[in-house]
């Protein structure tokens, strides 16, 4: 799995959607607040609408707005609406297709354990948590869960 552009634009644009409190934004306003392409943000919104993430509105006062609420939409909703699955694949057959039906092996623990970790850290941070964060909440931090510690 690749974070691409596509899923970091993503999580600003929607995050600056959900910082701008009841009405809708326009591409053009998000583009030009977010520094993110125009044709390329119009793509991902397309997709996060289909994904069910994005409403559009159309008229004088239309644009793009959350379809759920922000406390309901994490980062990993997100990015596995745009880049898949959070999910590294164990294997691959001899064709470079991955697979899951091969045995399990001892290297099978390190690919879960990064799954968990990825869906975990992704997870945890709402819409809603980023974008008062972004208002300039007075401390400005996250509230984060305790930090995932492994043994070597």
């Amino acid at each position: 799995m690749r974070l691409t552009k596509k899923s970091k634009y993503a999580v600003r644009a929607v995050v600056e959607i959900a910082s701008n409190g009841c009405g809708p934004l326009g591409v053009a306003e998000i583009s030009r607040r977010q520094s993110i392409p125009e044709r390329f943000l119009e793509q991902i919104f397309g997709e996060l609408r289909r994904g069910g993430i994005l409403e559009s509105r159309r008229g004088a006062h239309g644009g793009y707005c959350l379809a759920i609420p922000a406390e309901e939409v994490t980062v990993l909703d997100i990015v596995e609406i745009l880049d898949g699955e959070v999910r590294p694949d164990r294997h691959s057959d001899e064709d470079g297709h991955y697979t899951d039906d091969v045995p399990s092996s001892s290297t099978g623990e390190v690919w879960d354990e990064a799954r968990a970790a990825l869906e975990g850290v992704f997870g945890r941070y709402s819409i809603a948590q980023l974008a008062e964060a972004e208002r300039g909440s007075p401390d400005r931090q996250i509230t984060r869960g305790p930090p995932m510690l492994h043994p070597l």
